[in-house]
């Protein structure tokens, strides 16, 4: 019977790009919940994933166009692997998948050594090596029994049968020969050690930089899906680990195979007999590798799922140091880190203990064919019908082929954990892109911004509308103002604009075109943005203000007089060549904000939008920079998403947002004497109130934040 036959599944809602489901096997296991949801998520196709432990519900939002029956395999797939994973904890239980997921396996690895093949001959130069200081093994066993012939059989031996007539001169031979072979063999393995180093190295930057272009180049959408801490664990442990397979992970596969070549090789010359009877070894050893490997394989990838949860629960409270600490929840953040870092420990430990079996059982089994050679040959000795060279050559291969296996430990370490880091590399490489650009080209000085939202529908999951059916004109050349409550719209309105995301239905047109029709280069390179949440880069400051490019007349040093930070950038020590560091922390929220604000006037773009860009400013700095910005902004299109009103005050015309609609359109004065939600916005934010038919002013409130 197949997993889906066993699993009761009771389909409870369906809409485009979102389902719901009872699933039983969930009920009552906590933490195949949290695995179920982390599998699901690395999907690209998956938006939001949720399980619960309590009643079996699982919600999945995933792109519009896949049918919910699709979307169910994905969770019946990532569900048979989590059960099965768990059940190897305990007793392993079989499962209909299992072929499938040994060819995955088997793919990824083989993928893994295909990155090799842009280094063709740093990859020939490393085997080659390795299979060479693999045969040395052979040369300290053949000396051994030459020596030991030499001993037993005098001038019978194969050294004298070779010239070397006198004792002295046999045993003065067998000096040079194993001098001349430690020279030889220390050569050999610095040469392979650089050769497998050359080679890791080389892959490894390969990597790094294919996986982040291809994070890069994916859509925002999908980079904000997924913690800073799950893509910096691709990027940092799962190529470090494939680096370290092809470093010191594969070299004890080669050892081995040379090995099995010489103690093959050994019998057959010396005793053919005797080599034939070794072959009765062969089935249980590859039985007990069949029997051992998948399962340390499942081990190591729940403890590879336990690293992940462990890694996004420490980022996540490094970055919230200031959130813990003010609601004294210290204790409680160290609890939850250290039943997450037990249950790493655990399934660590679980990984690492049958680990452990895995060696000592081959060697047990290779061991019954040292025992056989010892007893077989030590009575063709006695009875004079064998050499003791030749007993000393098999014996010796022998022993050398079992600390092969020893080490073949730290190559199964390796190849397991490869294994389990190349499934989450190359679904990151593989990630398909849900928004593609136009072919149309949209060269910057033919942009004249007239923007038209018509009909816009959008969700960021199906189960609530952000925008509904949002129709909006933002003319070119002048400045608009979208204003509103929190979770009206307002800075998804710049999102699909830029096309982070893809409206659900509608069109966004760009003087009069489709902006799905233009290129997406070309479309972003038309606008300079300036977020509510700067991004300042490591670097200088003059770095950060010309990072969108030098275009026109305007310099840094311009860019930030009309931004009002010329004055305080002076003040820093080296002024424009000041180092900021990682994300400008050393700045304050309204000094990033007003270097963001001359990154964008330096771009020299025909679109500028300002997401809150002014919301840690004080009003004297705001006014200020309005009065600057005047002149920029003469002749751009521009839109300014605003909590506090007096941002967007003198802008040409202000879109009013509720429940993403617009509500209100119209300017300032307009929208005064229309006395509806404007007016009453403006009315709480400067103090104004009504009694009697009298209105009362007071001072506007300190700045506020917002968006949506």
């Amino acid at each position: 019977m197949n997993y889906l036959s066993r699993t009761r599944v009771q389909l409870r809602s369906a809409l485009n790009g979102r389902a719901r489901w009872r699933i039983s096997e969930l009920v009552g296991h906590e933490h195949l919940a949290r695995t179920l949801e982390t599998d699901l998520l690395a999907r690209p196709e998956v938006r939001e994933a949720a399980a619960s432990p309590l009643t079996g519900g699982v919600l999945l939002h995933f792109d519009r166009g896949i049918s919910a029956n699709e979307a169910l395999q994905w969770v019946l797939g990532a569900l048979e692997r989590k059960v099965h994973r768990r059940d190897a904890r305990g007793r392993a239980r079989p499962r209909a998948g299992t072929q499938r997921a040994r060819s995955k396996e088997s793919t990824s690895l083989r993928r893994i050594l295909e990155t090799t093949h842009g280094h063709p001959k740093k990859r020939r130069k490393m085997i080659g090596l390795s299979l060479l200081n693999g045969l040395e093994d052979a040369v300290p066993p053949l000396l051994i029994g030459l020596a030991a012939d030499t001993v037993a059989r005098g001038p019978a031996s194969w050294l004298a049968t070779l010239g070397f007539r006198t004792l002295k001169a046999r045993f003065l031979m067998l000096g040079g020969l194993s001098v001349g072979f430690w020279a030889i063999a220390a050569g050999i393995e610095y040469l392979k050690e650089r050769a497998a180093a050359d080679l890791a190295n080389a892959v490894r930057h390969d990597l790094r930089v294919r996986l982040y272009e291809r994070i890069q180049t994916l859509d925002v959408s999908t980079v904000e899906s997924r913690d800073v801490a799950e893509w910096m664990a691709i990027l940092e442990q799962d190529v470090d680990q494939v680096h370290n397979f092809i470093h010191r992970g594969v070299e004890p596969f080669f050892n081995m195979a040379t090995n099995l070549g010489i103690v093959g090789t050994s019998f057959i010359v010396i005793s053919p007999g005797l080599a034939a009877a070794q072959l009765v070894l062969l089935p249980p050893i590859v039985a007990a590798s069949m029997l051992l490997l998948k399962p340390i394989r499942e081990r190591h990838m729940i403890a590879r799922d336990d690293e992940e949860r462990l890694n996004v629960l420490l980022s996540g409270n490094l970055r919230g140091a200031a959130t813990i600490a003010s609601f004294n929840r210290e204790e409680a953040e160290i609890e939850r880190v250290r039943e997450a870092s037990h249950a790493h420990l655990q399934s660590v430990g679980a990984a690492e203990r049958l680990e452990a079996v895995y060696v000592p059982t081959l060697r047990s089994v290779a061991g019954m064919g040292l025992v056989t050679t010892l007893l077989w040959g030590g009575l063709k000795v006695s009875q004079g019908s064998f050499s003791v060279g030749g007993l000393n050559i098999l014996t010796l291969t022998l022993l050398r082929l079992l600390s092969a296996l020893a080490r073949m430990g730290v190559g199964l370490d390796q190849f397991q954990k490869t294994a389990t880091a190349s499934e989450r590399l190359f679904a990151t490489l593989d990630a398909r892109h849900r928004i593609e650009g136009g072919s149309h080209p949209l060269p910057p000085e033919r942009v004249q911004g007239d923007i038209r939202f018509e009909n816009v529908t959008f969700g960021y999951d199906a189960s609530r509308r952000v925008l509904d059916a949002l129709t909006m004109h933002c003319p070119a050349g002048r400045t608009t103002g979208l204003v509103g409550a929190s979770g009206a719209g307002k800075s998804t309105v710049l999102k699909l604009l830029l096309r982070f995301y893809e409206p659900d239905g509608g069109a966004i047109t760009l003087d009069g075109r489709d902006i799905r029709e233009l290129h997406l280069g070309g479309l972003r390179t038309s606008m300079a943005t300036v977020f509510q949440e700067v991004t300042l880069f490591g670097g200088t400051v003059r770095d950060n203000i010309e990072y969108g490019g030098r275009h026109g007349t305007i310099d840094a040093v311009k860019a930030a007089q009309v931004a009002e930070a010329h004055d305080f950038v002076k003040s820093l020590p080296g002024s424009y060549e000041a180092n900021l560091g990682f994300g400008g922390l050393s700045l304050s929220g309204g000094q990033r904000q007003r270097i963001a604000i001359a990154r964008a006037v330096m771009a020299d773009r025909p679109i500028l939008l300002f997401d809150e860009a002014t919301s840690a400013l004080d009003h004297t700095t705001e006014e200020a920079l309005q009065r600057s910005l005047e002149t920029v902004t003469r002749g751009r299109t521009t839109l300014i998403v605003a909590h506090r009103l007096s941002t967007i005050r003198h802008a040409d015309v202000i879109h009013v947002l509720d429940q993403g609609r617009v509500r209100e359109s119209g300017s300032h004065d307009e929208l005064i004497r229309m006395d509806g939600l404007y007016a009453r916005m403006w009315n709480v934010q400067t103090g104004h109130r009504r009694s009697n038919g009298r209105s009362h002013q007071g001072e506007a409130p300190s700045a506020q934040g917002g968006g949506s």
